[in-house]
């Protein structure tokens, strides 16, 4: 959503439209997918895995990224969030990457249910930007 291109959907639509993102144990590349079993429900190809992958896309001037991932989770998930936010930050996005100690890629949304979490305080920061 960070990323999309708006006014092409609705010409009224700001370019801006979503100012801030906070992505938890994403996937960013898909093209690592299309040779995995996970690949079969997908059927992406290696064009469709690309086009869809936001590591690809233009990065959004004047936006804000936070890539967080579970301090467990696989060397893949750690690598993709920490490789959308090096290369989204080269290209002026302000972009932090995070994470979640001892959480795997099904608890790392758990400091969510707690209202005093740095993760609830910073989703509280990125709805001001």
């Amino acid at each position: 959503m960070l990323a999309t291109d708006w006014p092409a959907y609705d010409a009224s639509l700001p370019k801006d439209m979503v100012r801030a993102a906070y992505a938890i144990s994403g996937l960013f590349e898909l093209e690592p997918l299309v040779g995995t079993t996970i690949n079969k429900a997908l059927g992406l190809d290696r064009d469709a895995a690309r086009a869809a992958s936001p590591l690809l896309w233009t990065p959004p001037a004047g936006a804000t990224l936070d890539a967080v991932v579970g301090g467990a989770e696989s060397a893949e998930y750690h690598r993709q969030s920490r490789t959308i936010a090096d290369v989204w930050g080269r290209a002026g996005v302000a972009t932090r990457f995070g994470t979640v100690p001892d959480a795997n890629h099904f608890t790392a949304i758990a400091p969510l249910a707690d209202p005093g979490s740095a993760m609830v305080a910073r989703l509280k920061q990125l709805t001001q930007i």
